[in-house]
């Protein structure tokens, strides 16, 4: 029998089981120790100690194996992938699952590596380049890869446009800045050139007000002269009549002289006859004479008298003709005078009445240049703010413009807008323009 001792036995079995146990990963150690006292069964017991040896080293080296496995799949899953397996073993299993590991991680490495890299160069604003898909074949790692390509291409249709739309809000606010500028320097003028406007009307119409009064102290004087001119032209009648008079009463007095001296020539006549009486008469006549030579001396000197009044009345006959001509001449001048204050009545009437409108219509384009110079004021502070937006969106636009100019993008050369002058936009509503 070849066990003969049951201790023996025992042991040998003991030794299997733990061997088992160690197998089947019951317990982590094996140890043993030399308990066999028959040589025979020594040589088995040396056997099952050299297999049980093998089996703790290569279970140590499939542990170390799986210990880096577990590792490098822990630290990949916190995100780690600069790891790899190096242990190997006897198990060709373990060591294939060790190689496909390394390659999983060299490849996740490798691709991450190039995400990075792609990364760095759309943080660094550089769009052109995409990554390669084909680093995996399929899985959701490919549409992460995907997805990095559609973002790369979605950012440079947008970072394109927005460009595009930089250049043209900068070329566009640039001119709506010059415009502006222009507008508002024109408004400034024009505000001044409405508020001297304004002074000056405001001068015209105070001379036109001073105008209608003086025209109405015109009016009134012109109606004082013109009753001053009737009073003259009655005073005249009287005149006139007057110097009718005058030539009545003369024509009586020249009456009277001619028979004044028709009176003083009989009376010298009958004188004559007297004094031949009296001579004729002597001594008697002498007395009778005396008193012919006196009456004759009367009747010569009533002749003379009557002589030089009727000189007299001839002189007053002829001023009296000439003060009635000079006279019926001023009644005329007087009657044309007064016609002509008539006249001239009416037109400071008519300048009255038109200094009046006059000064009602100036009055009312002073009202309606206050009203625009009121206007142009409000214009010219919407100016100025339209000045200071369309200057702040030609500045956001010029910014717009250098932070698109850092991207670099596929097609970006081949990125040109049409620049157009403020001439372009005449008679065309810019709403209809397309960027």
């Amino acid at each position: 029998m070849l066990f003969t001792n049951t201790k023996d036995i025992d042991n040998i079995l003991d030794m299997l089981d733990k061997i088992e146990q160690y197998v089947m990963n019951d317990i982590n150690d094996i140890q043993f120790e030399n308990k066999i006292k028959d040589k025979k069964i020594q040589k088995i017991e040396n056997k099952i100690l050299s297999i049980a040896t093998h089996i703790k080293a290569e279970q140590t080296k499939d542990l170390k194996l799986y210990g880096e496995i577990m590792i490098v799949c822990e630290k990949l899953s916190d995100g780690y992938t600069n790891d790899e397996v190096v242990e190997r073993s006897s198990n060709e299993k373990l060591n294939y699952i060790a190689k496909t590991i390394n390659q999983t991680v060299d490849k996740i490495d490798h691709s991450l590596h190039k995400v990075r890299d792609i990364l760095n160069e759309y943080e660094n604003n550089n769009f052109k380049n995409s990554i390669d898909t084909s680093l995996f074949r399929g899985g959701e790692l490919q549409n992460l890869l995907i997805s990095l390509n559609n973002l790369q291409e979605g950012m440079t249709k947008s970072i394109a446009q927005g460009y595009r739309i930089g250049l043209v809000l900068r070329h566009e606010s640039s001119l709506l800045k010059d415009e502006a500028i222009q507008l508002s320097n024109s408004t400034q003028s024009q505000a001044v050139a409405i508020e001297e406007t304004a002074a000056a009307v405001e001068q015209i119409s105070a001379n036109i007000s001073g105008n209608t009064d003086t025209a109405l102290k015109m009016s009134n004087h012109s109606k004082d002269l013109r009753d001053s001119a009737q009073k003259s032209l009655n005073l005249l009648d009287s005149t006139a009549q007057a110097m009718e008079n005058i030539d009545l009463s003369t024509k009586a007095v020249e009456a009277a002289t001619e028979d004044i001296a028709k009176i003083a020539f009989q009376t010298n006549i009958l004188s004559l006859n007297a004094a031949v009486e009296a001579a004729t008469a002597g001594e008697v006549g002498k007395g009778f004479a005396v008193v012919a030579q006196e009456v004759r001396n009367l009747a010569n000197r009533s002749a003379q008298n009557a002589k030089a009044i009727d000189d007299l009345i001839s002189k007053l006959k002829e001023q009296t003709k000439i003060g009635t001509e000079v006279s019926n001449k001023m009644q005329e001048e007087y009657s044309d005078l007064n016609n002509k204050i008539t006249d001239t009545l009416s037109l400071v009437d008519n300048i009255v009445h038109a200094s009046k409108e006059q000064n009602i219509g100036i009055a009312q384009i002073n009202d309606s240049i206050q009203n625009i110079d009121h206007t142009t004021q409000v214009n010219a502070q919407i100016t100025e703010r339209v000045k200071h937006i369309a200057v702040q969106s030609y500045n956001m636009a010029e910014q717009l413009v250098t932070v698109n100019d850092q991207y670099e993008f596929r097609g970006k050369e081949n990125i040109k807008i049409r620049k157009r002058n403020p001439n372009d936009y005449q008679g065309k509503d810019r709403r209809d323009d397309k960027i």
